[in-house]
This record gives structure tokens, sequence and C-alpha cells, in this order.
């Protein structure tokens, strides 16, 4: 009982995060635009995020999206139901999926048309869940981040 009361406070503080996440200013915004022309300090707001920030972004979609309600993931030991792959190591199997694409352009294929491809053995079709350009990039780093 207390390690199911644990998972569920885990969970929420993804969900937090993720929230968090979501309301910071985006480079380019109004509110990160607002330092002056004039300062001789750069800015970091405008500065490429780093590839583990974006793949922690994605592991915090990846449970807030619902994606552990389909699929097993390594990152994710308590997720049991599997009604699609596992995608602990996708990374090291989509490259080989589809002709003239990548283990990335397959992924974010994926991501972005559910339907688009079926991998042998499972009948379910994953539902389209409306993921913004960022948020398909998240899932992406993550994905491809975690083969363990």
């Amino acid at each position: 009982m207390l390690r199911s009361i644990a998972e569920l406070a885990a969970y929420g503080i993804f969900a937090v995060l993720l929230t968090a996440a979501s309301l910071a200013p985006q480079a380019g915004s109004a509110a990160s635009s607002a330092t002056t022309a004039t300062s001789s300090t750069p800015s970091t707001a405008t500065a490429p995020q780093p590839a583990v920030a974006i793949a922690g972004r994605g592991a915090l979609l990846f449970a807030t999206k619902g994606c552990t309600g389909c699929h097993t993931h390594a990152s994710f030991p308590n997720a049991r139901m599997q009604v699609g792959p596992d995608l602990t190591a996708v990374a090291d199997r989509a490259g080989t999926r589809v002709t003239g694409l990548d283990a990335r352009a397959y992924i974010r294929q994926s991501l972005r048309e559910p339907g688009a491809y079926r991998v042998a053995g499972y009948s379910a079709l994953m539902p389209d869940l409306g993921l913004t350009d960022e948020q398909i990039d998240s899932l992406t780093a993550f994905l491809l981040s975690s083969s363990r």
C-alpha cells in the first residue's frame, strides 16, 4: 500500500514538473525577449536546450500522456499493460522498420501519424494524442536516449 502511494506521488511530481515546463516562457516570446538590446550580457533564453532536458520532458510526457497505459518501458517499471510494443529499446529497432527512414524519422512519423505503421503481433491502434511539434521532439529524444 505504501509503495502504491509512493508511486502515485512520483507520477504526481512528473505531472507538476511537466506543467511547470509547459508554462515557462519560450525563446522568442514577449517575456523572454524583454531583455534590453543594450545589455552586454548574453541572454540564455535563446540558447538551445540540452538534449538531456528535452529527453527529460519526453519522459514526463510519456508518463502524463498515457503512453504507459499501452506500452512498457524500462524507465517506468510499474507499467504492466502492454497492448503496444515495449518501447525500451525502440531506438535500436526503429531505423530498420521502414526503408529510407532512420530511427528518428520513424519515431517522429509514428507519433505524428499513429496509424502509419503497424507492428506485427499487436492489433490495437495507437490513438492520436494531438501532440505538438515540441512534444513530438521531446518524446522522440526520450525514446532515442533510453535504450536500456
